[in-house]
């Protein structure tokens, strides 16, 4: 079978991630064209130049490895929609589009890749979708995050988030209840990326300016590290399609806080410390339960290698192919 392939989403992401994952694994049945196009991901066009690629190619199929759909196909078409994030913390232009646009040629896949439960129930009663179309394929967890046994080392010990800045990570509530945490003024809030205005302002609000680092950029070969050297990880946020940290962290040995919402329940099990993610008392008691108890903190740790031990992208891939050809 000849497949064309949405390429565009390879790279250093989540979803360029999962692209690797499954695109690795191909079947040797396959034999896969790409898309050559520099338009942007998010490109309102997408969907137009899509539809042109399909026309000029001699596929049997078009696979995305994420949400965008082709404006009309001659051939059967299989996009993943990993959450509807568009749909509730974007810009109402982003929310306006992905209604009117995006699920509407959704409903015309042979089928819809989602990574959870949760999602595939947003799907049907948000965008409409066939529940028959929809194929729920879990995300994976890469085997380096078990094997590795370095702990990065800061200046002072950290609790750490890994993740963007988007209003649904819920960054501000975290803050809050870390500076309402009762814990050794050594700890420090480590988090990924740079830092932005507003996180700043709330942070010498909050007199946090000692106790918060920003990590920057970090490499995938050294996320196994991140997540080894710290205490635990926080990942609270108010929506989550996924959340693949609560899982590389569960695989590195290292305990998890994250939300009683969304898809972070589904994905956790009962491997992790969740918490209302609009209570701050609530989050600040998981923070300080996490760090001064450590009868719970092992049994969180024990049960997260367990539960992350369950997520295999071999899994991810060959499912993802059997939607595929199916």
């Amino acid at each position: 079978m000849n497949v064309l392939i949405d390429s565009r989403w390879k790279g250093n992401t989540g979803i360029g991630r999962l692209y690797d994952e499954v695109i690795s694994r191909k079947p040797t049945i396959i034999s896969d064209q790409h898309i050559a196009s520099n338009l942007p991901l998010g490109s309102l066009y997408s969907p137009m130049m899509l539809a042109k690629a399909i026309r000029q190619s001699s596929a049997d199929i078009f696979y995305s490895p994420s949400y965008m759909p082709p404006l009309s196909s001659r051939i059967p078409f299989v996009i993943t929609i990993h959450d509807l994030m568009h749909w509730f913390y974007y810009t109402p232009l982003h929310r306006l589009y992905y209604k009117q646009v995006i699920a509407r040629l959704a409903r015309r896949a042979k089928a819809v890749i989602t990574v959870s439960q949760f999602s595939k129930q947003q799907l049907i009663s948000l965008m409409g979708i066939d529940e028959q179309r929809i194929t729920v394929i879990y995300n994976g967890v890469d085997d380096r995050f078990a094997s590795n046994q370095e702990a990065f080392q800061l200046n002072r010990p950290y609790l750490l988030y890994i993740g963007n800045r988007r209003k649904n990570k819920n960054i501000p509530a975290m803050l809050q209840a870390f500076a309402q945490a009762k814990l050794p003024n050594e700890i420090i809030f480590a988090l990924t990326g740079q830092p932005d205005a507003y996180l700043m302002q709330e942070i010498t609000r909050l007199h946090l300016v000692d106790r918060v680092q920003f990590l920057g950029f970090i490499p995938e070969e050294n996320l196994p590290a991140l997540y080894k050297g710290a205490i635990a990880t926080l990942y609270v946020s108010l929506m989550e399609g996924f959340g693949l940290p609560i899982l590389e962290s569960m695989a590195s040995g290292t305990p998890v806080l994250t939300a009683n919402t969304s898809a972070l329940p589904e994905i956790a099990g009962h491997a992790a410390y969740c918490v209302s993610p609009i209570d701050i008392g609530e989050i600040a008691h998981g923070i300080e339960t996490l760090v001064t108890d450590s009868v719970l903190r092992q049994q969180y740790i024990d049960a997260g290698k367990q539960r992350a031990s369950a997520f295999k992208w071999e899994d991810t891939a060959k499912y993802t192919w059997k939607t595929i050809l199916s």
